[in-house]
């Protein structure tokens, strides 16, 4: 579970949102009266589109602002712990239960509950949510103390809850509660050149926490960037931009040889052609026997069975050539 409250007084900041595709800012433009509307909110789309963004982003344009956000993944509490998970419990309640504990709805009071994946909570924590949003009250377990909610809560999920409601493996009593208001978020294939801005975005964060400028993409990889079907979404371009500058190295150009080989390379490779493919596993292992040898290029050449001028001929290919002395591990330039 994750707890996060604001400093007293401080109010949330609104998330950075990048895009500009006409999905995205139409889904934008809905939250300010979303924000404001104070109803529940039911956030639907695939895993890794961000949906726990859009679900911060109204809780900073909330009035709810200057309490707590907290996150909760529904399918991660067992039965045995819900309870004392939702709503908390007193000293000496069960066994182990050494100190008070606030609970879920305690500790977003006045604040926002976000219940990521709703569509895995069990029948049990189906009831249990049911209940307290019905009669707007909590008893912390082993208490006798009624306590009254004041929580607004937005939940999201990957799933047809409709479907589930239909083979009843979701309340209908629950989904019609929590699905007041309803935002669809777009998959980042529906984006188009999102995926650049994107991760433009995701490279800069990337080469900041290293202490550098942004990279630019290889032209060959943004076209492939645009044709992959990114079924991670958001979150597996912002695993590969991480991957790419603080693994393979990326500092002035981002290129095949660093993007993290599956399951995008294989895809990629595919798209681009066997000329492509093997220009990118050449850079790689280029890359990859220079670093073991720390930079030593006789040693690189009797690694790689290649002479020391043919070395020296395929680093120039690919911009790995001498600079300052050293091989230039970390940039990187297509040529023919």
């Amino acid at each position: 579970m994750e707890r996060e409250r604001s400093r007293e007084g401080a109010e949330a900041a609104v998330p950075e949102m990048v895009g500009e595709a006409p999905s995205w800012r139409e889904l934008l433009a809905q939250l300010p009266a979303v924000a404001t509307s104070g109803l529940p909110v039911l956030l639907l789309g695939e895993t890794g589109t961000g949906k726990e963004l859009v679900a911060r982003a109204l809780h900073a344009l909330s009035p709810r602002r200057r309490h707590a956000f907290v996150a909760h993944n529904c399918g991660a509490t067992p039965d045995s712990l819900i309870e004392s998970e939702l709503f908390g419990h007193v000293r000496g309640a069960f066994t182990g239960a050494v100190s008070d504990h606030a609970g879920l709805f305690e500790a977003a009071e006045r604040g926002t509950l976000f219940l990521d994946e709703i569509g895995d909570a069990s029948a049990l924590l189906q009831m249990k949510l049911l209940r307290v949003l019905q009669e707007g009250e909590a008893r912390r377990v082993g208490d006798t103390r009624l306590r009254r909610v004041d929580v607004r809560v937005i939940s999201a999920t990957h799933r047809s809850l409709e479907k589930s409601v239909t083979v009843s493996a979701f309340r209908s009593d629950l989904f019609f509660r929590l699905n007041a208001v309803r935002l669809r978020l777009p998959t980042l294939r529906e984006r188009g050149r999102d995926i650049l801005l994107l991760a433009r975005h995701f490279l800069a964060q990337a080469a900041a926490r290293e202490g550098g400028g942004a990279p630019e993409l290889d032209a060959t990889l943004k076209e492939q960037l645009l044709r992959y079907a990114w079924p991670g979404n958001v979150r597996e371009l912002a695993n590969a931009c991480q991957f790419a500058v603080r693994v393979s190295g990326a500092r002035e150009l981002v290129t095949f040889a660093h993007w993290p080989e599956a399951p995008f390379a294989t895809a990629v490779a595919e798209g681009a052609g066997l000329h492509a493919e093997t220009r990118a596993l050449e850079e790689r292992r280029l890359r990859e026997t220079l670093r073991r040898t720390h930079g030593n290029k006789t040693q690189a050449a009797r690694a790689l069975g290649l002479s020391r001028q043919g070395l020296l001929k395929k680093l120039k290919r690919y911009g790995l050539g001498p600079v300052g002395g050293q091989v230039a591990l970390d940039a990187g330039e297509d040529a023919d």
